[in-house]
This record gives C-alpha cells, sequence and structure tokens, in this order.
C-alpha cells in the first residue's frame, strides 16, 4: 500500500466529483455534498494549492470512501 501525501486540490475535487459529489458553497472552504437515500454525505475542500494528509483522512471518513482513491 502507497503512503498517503498530499494532493493538489484540482485532484481531491475531481475524486469527489467522480463519486457523484456537488459544489455547493464556496467561501474559505469548498462544500461538497451527495445524497445516499435518506443521508447527506457532507465535506469540504480548503482554498489551498494542496490539501494535507490530516485533511484527506478527514475527508474519507465523512465521504465513506477508501484511501486507493486518493493515493497518486
Amino acid at each position: 500500500m502507497a503512503r498517503l501525501r498530499p494532493l493538489p486540490r484540482r485532484r481531491v475535487i475531481e475524486v469527489l466529483a467522480s463519486n457523484g459529489f456537488e459544489e455547493v458553497r464556496s467561501g474559505k472552504h469548498s462544500t461538497f455534498k451527495k445524497r445516499k437515500g435518506d443521508l447527506v454525505l457532507t465535506t469540504w475542500v480548503p482554498h489551498h494549492a494542496e490539501v494535507t494528509v490530516f485533511v484527506i483522512q478527514y475527508i474519507m471518513k465523512q465521504v465513506e470512501k477508501e484511501r486507493s482513491e486518493f493515493e497518486q
């Protein structure tokens, strides 16, 4: 298993979009949401050139996605 590394903001957004998330708000962070039955999954992506490993791990928990989707 490859080590999780910081990713460009653009790449994190691509992963979210490919999994059905839509940007619903943009301020200091972009907020993304996806409906999953009665559940609404929500996460945010900061407006930084690179997203840190800590934030990527948080996003993985929030959106219920595997680590492999965020590895380069």
